[in-house]
């Protein structure tokens, strides 16, 4: 697996990127469920460069575009940011969005300085809030049907982990990551 900025990829793995947001399995459990236009995506990547407030990196994996993953409302000032990935839908529950975190979690408060990483997860997709819980992340919170989607109105679920508590559960879960990661 590796990651790459997502500014510094190729056009067609730009485009490709548009394709798996699209997937409507994905799209289920994003904050707008509709179908991205070209012109949407145009105007999302065009906001990527220079924003020191967000970084995108798609996820490859055997030379294929398989996912993305993003740290997003980054504040220096603060060292908190949040977070959020997709991963193709053919790939989800194989072990690659836990190596995914794995490698999040380390880059945020290791490259990026982080104190503080947050994340929202709509309360349906309980399996990614127990993922993330896996990893070391507290749910601080619910927002309340605060999500409008399909004439429903949706819970929101806020998880956060600080950096001291990514050190502690950190070298429990690397071996782990490393088996998946051999395989």
């Amino acid at each position: 697996m590796q990651l790459l900025p997502l500014t510094d990829a190729s056009p067609a793995i730009q485009a490709y990127v548009r394709t798996l947001r699209n997937q409507p399995d994905v799209r289920k459990y994003m904050y707008t469920s509709h179908e991205i236009s070209e012109q949407e995506h145009a105007n999302w990547l065009n906001s990527l460069k220079g924003n020191p407030r967000q970084q995108v990196f798609v996820v490859i994996k055997d030379e294929q575009a398989v996912g993305v993953v993003s740290l997003n409302a980054i504040n220096f000032l603060h060292k908190s940011a949040d977070w959020a990935f997709y991963l193709d839908v053919g790939l989800q529950g194989k072990g690659l969005g836990s190596v995914v975190e794995f490698w999040m979690l380390d880059y945020a408060f290791g490259v990026v300085g982080l104190e503080k990483l947050n994340c929202e997860v709509l309360a349906m997709n309980s399996a990614v809030v127990k993922m993330h819980q896996k990893f070391g992340f507290e749910i601080e919170g619910v927002r309340r049907q605060n999500i409008f989607r399909d004439g429903a109105r949706i819970d929101v679920v806020l998880l956060g982990i600080t950096k001291d508590e990514w050190q502690h559960k950190r070298p429990a879960l690397a071996p782990v990551i490393e088996r998946i990661t051999a395989s």
